[in-house]
């Protein structure tokens, strides 16, 4: 989960709902039935949340090689340090 992404789409999201309605409730008040601002702050609120949820998809870098074991001899990577194990002592004679 990227946070920067969750917080930025978080508060764009949030600044759309509120343009919205306080287009929506002025226009009201002036008497105009048809505005196009509302329309900007529902494309507000629509960007920021899909930027949400690409920062809750979004993975930090490098997270998917975490827990991985890498050979000192070879640089060959592996996920288990049974396999590592095993490879040193087959391929490095260990």
């Amino acid at each position: 989960m990227n946070r920067t992404f969750l917080i930025l789409g978080s508060v764009l999201l949030a600044l759309g709902v509120a343009s919205y309605v306080v287009s929506s409730y002025t226009s009201l008040i002036g008497g105009r039935t048809h505005s196009i601002i509302p329309l900007g702050g529902i494309g507000l609120a629509v960007l920021g949340a899909l930027i949400a949820v690409g920062g809750v998809m979004m993975g930090k870098a490098g997270a998917k090689t975490g827990g991985q074991f890498k050979c000192a001899k070879c640089g060959a990577v592996f996920g288990s340090q049974t396999a590592l194990d095993q490879h040193t002592k087959d391929k490095h004679g260990k």
